[in-house]
C-alpha cells in the first residue's frame, strides 16, 4: 500500500511538472522612443527563487544589458519573465535594443 502511494505521488509530481514546465508571461516592450529598432541587442538575466529570493538582481539593469551589447544609444527595452516550474522559478530578462 505505501509503495504503491508512493509510485503514485511520484507519478502526479512529475505531471505536474511536466505541465507546469514554462511559460513565457508579462512579456512586453517597457520603454520606446520615435527611433527605428536598433541592429545591436544586448541582454541581462536574473532569478527569482520562490517569489522571495533574488539571483544576480543588482546585474539586471538597463545599463548592464546595453554593456552586454555594446550599446550607446538605446531605441528600445523589453522586460520578459520566464516561469519555470509553476513560478518556483522566475527568469527575469532585460533586453535592450539600440546602437
Amino acid at each position: 500500500m505505501k509503495k504503491t502511494f508512493l509510485k503514485v505521488a511520484a507519478v502526479a509530481v512529475m505531471a505536474a511538472m511536466t505541465l507546469t514546465s514554462c511559460a513565457v508571461m508579462n512579456s512586453g516592450a517597457a520603454i520606446s522612443s520615435n527611433s527605428p529598432v536598433g541592429t545591436k541587442v544586448g541582454e541581462a538575466k536574473s532569478g527569482i527563487v520562490f517569489a522571495l529570493f533574488s539571483l544576480n538582481g543588482k546585474e539586471n539593469n538597463i545599463q548592464k544589458a546595453a554593456a552586454n551589447g555594446g550599446i550607446t544609444k538605446i531605441s528600445h527595452v523589453e522586460y520578459i519573465d520566464n516561469y519555470i516550474l509553476g513560478g518556483i522559478y522566475i527568469e527575469h530578462t532585460t533586453r535592450v535594443y539600440g546602437e
